[in-house]
C-alpha cells in the first residue's frame, strides 16, 4: 500500500511538472505569436503606406512634367501665327493639372488618416508631404509646378520592438514614367521575407 502511494505521488509530481512545462511553453508561444502578429501588422502597414506614397509621387511627377511642358508649348504657340488660341487652351489645361494635383494631395492625406485609424505606426512627417505647402496647398514655381522640399529623405515606422526605415530617392521623379528608389532596413530583427513583397 505504501509503494502504491509513492507511485501515485511520483505520478502526480511528474504530471504537475509536465503541466508546468506545457504552461510555460504555451506562454512563450503566445508571446512569440503576439510579436509575430505585431511585426506582420507593421510590415503590412508599411506596404500599404509605401504603395500609396509611390502612386501619389508617380502622379505628382507626371503632372509636374505635364505642367512644365505645357508652359514650354504655350510659349512656343504664342509666337506662331494662328496658334494664339491654342496657347490659351494650354493655360486652361495647366490649371486643370494643378487642380488635379491638389485633389490628389487631399486624397493622399485621407488615405494616410485611414491607415492611422487602422493603428498603423506612420511617421508623422508623412503628413507634411514631400512638397512645400502654402496657402493654396502647394507652393509652386514660376511655371506653376509643385515644388519638392528635397529629393532624398527617410521615413521611420516604429512598433516596439520593431523599427523599419525607408530611404527614398526621388532624383528622377518628374518624368512621364517617374523613377523612385526605395531602400528598406529593419532594426532589431532580420529583414523578413514579407518585405520582398513590398
Amino acid at each position: 500500500m505504501n509503494q502504491k502511494g509513492e507511485v501515485t505521488l511520483l505520478s502526480m509530481l511528474l504530471i504537475l511538472t509536465l503541466s508546468g512545462l506545457v504552461l510555460l511553453s504555451s506562454l512563450e508561444l503566445r508571446k512569440s505569436f503576439h510579436l509575430l502578429e505585431k511585426r506582420t501588422h507593421l510590415f503590412l502597414c508599411v506596404k500599404e503606406t509605401k504603395s500609396e506614397f509611390h502612386y501619389f509621387m508617380q502622379f505628382m511627377g507626371r503632372t509636374n512634367w505635364g505642367i512644365k511642358n505645357i508652359n514650354r508649348a504655350g510659349l512656343i504657340m504664342l509666337f506662331i501665327p494662328g496658334l494664339q488660341g491654342a496657347s490659351m487652351e494650354a493655360e486652361k489645361l495647366k490649371k486643370l493639372l494643378q487642380r488635379s494635383q491638389e485633389f490628389r494631395l487631399v486624397s493622399y492625406l485621407k488615405t494616410l488618416n485611414d491607415l492611422r485609424a487602422k493603428s498603423c505606426p506612420l511617421d508623422p512627417r508623412m503628413f507634411i508631404t514631400p512638397f512645400k505647402l502654402g496657402t493654396r496647398l502647394f507652393q509652386r514655381n514660376a511655371g506653376g509646378a509643385a515644388i519638392l522640399r528635397e529629393t532624398k529623405w527617410t521615413y521611420y515606422f516604429l512598433s516596439k520592438p520593431y523599427l523599419l526605415q525607408i530611404k527614398i530617392d526621388l532624383t528622377n521623379w518628374e518624368k512621364p514614367n517617374p523613377k523612385m528608389n526605395y531602400q528598406a532596413e529593419e532594426k532589431a530583427a532580420k529583414l523578413s521575407s514579407l518585405w520582398s513583397s513590398l
